[in-house]
């Protein structure tokens, strides 16, 4: 059955005050205060545990960083599992070619799993032509085979995949579709916009165009057990683009969000075991 997760944002928490919100998991950490976010989140719901050190480690990083306060976290926070981004930049990481790049990501996998007693996503990045991101590292096809050999599920970041299929000069549904859909395990969702720079990540109230790329996305995940709303509150951002912001509009997305949830897990609710000749699909989960 597929949870519904949020950002936990001060938004987030003035509506759990008052409401009894759709949700199973609070997301986070957002800010480098990633034991505070979890102790401040564990008192409403459990965590998805999404980072707990410096905010720029990726599953490319030489080492795996603060793995004491990565098992302190994920014992608190009760998430299902952890995941990192697949997110390779030569200045930081060290230059390599893909066969070290692979043999690192496979090592640092190995790392989280040993660290934590959990299974380990990956989660796609943005691709912008003008950053040193090599474009490969963005490609569907390299995604696959870095989740099969490093034994990882994915993370699909529906907005990362709308901006980088953008700036790649491909549809964003097609992109998505050649992505390892059967290994996805959670999708966040938000709305990019687009700017003089292109179009870009900036995690703003989903569009219409957003819903339909999810629903499209959700009829080829099959494997799929978390959708995470990453809505944020920037005031830049907000006055950049000169939008409603605050708890309703994140309630509007959270209801909607768990409409659609619904509607997914009814189609995939197995048939009656006294049908004829009806089954319960294996788990996909490991």
């Amino acid at each position: 059955m597929l949870s519904l997760a949020a950002n936990g944002i001060p938004a987030l928490y003035e509506l759990l005050y008052n409401y009894d919100l759709p949700l199973e998991f609070i997301k986070c950490p957002l800010s480098p205060d990633s034991r505070g976010e979890v102790e401040r989140a564990r008192q409403y719901l459990p965590v998805v545990l999404h980072g707990w050190g410096p905010p720029d480690y990726s599953i490319c990083s030489p080492s795996v960083p603060e793995p004491e306060l990565l098992q302190e976290l994920a014992e608190k926070s009760g998430t299902p599992f952890v995941s990192a981004h697949l997110d390779y930049t030569p200045e930081r990481d060290g230059d390599m070619g893909r066969g070290p790049l692979l043999e690192r990501i496979v090592n640092n996998v190995e790392e989280l799993k040993r660290l934590t007693g959990k299974e380990v996503l990956l989660e796609n990045v943005p691709w912008y032509a003008h950053r040193s991101r090599p474009r490969y590292t963005t490609d569907p096809e390299f995604f696959a085979e870095a989740l099969e050999i490093a034994g990882a599920w994915l993370l699909l970041d529906l907005s990362h995949a709308t901006v980088a299929a953008w700036h790649r000069h491909e549809d964003a549904g097609d992109y998505v579709g050649r992505m390892p859909l059967e290994r996805a395990l959670e999708i966040h969702v938000s709305g990019p916009r687009e700017t003089e720079a292109g179009l870009n990540d900036w995690h703003m109230p989903l569009r219409e165009s957003d819903y339909l790329l999810l629903e499209q996305t959700l009829r080829q995940t099959p494997s799929v057990k978390v959708l995470t709303l990453e809505y944020m509150i920037r005031e830049k951002t907000t006055l950049m683009f000169r939008e409603p912001e605050g708890p309703a509009v994140m309630l509007q997305q959270v209801m909607r969000l768990d409409e659609l949830r619904r509607r997914f897990n009814h189609r995939a609710k197995p048939a009656p075991e006294s049908s004829p000749g009806a089954a319960a699909p294996p788990s996909r989960l490991p």
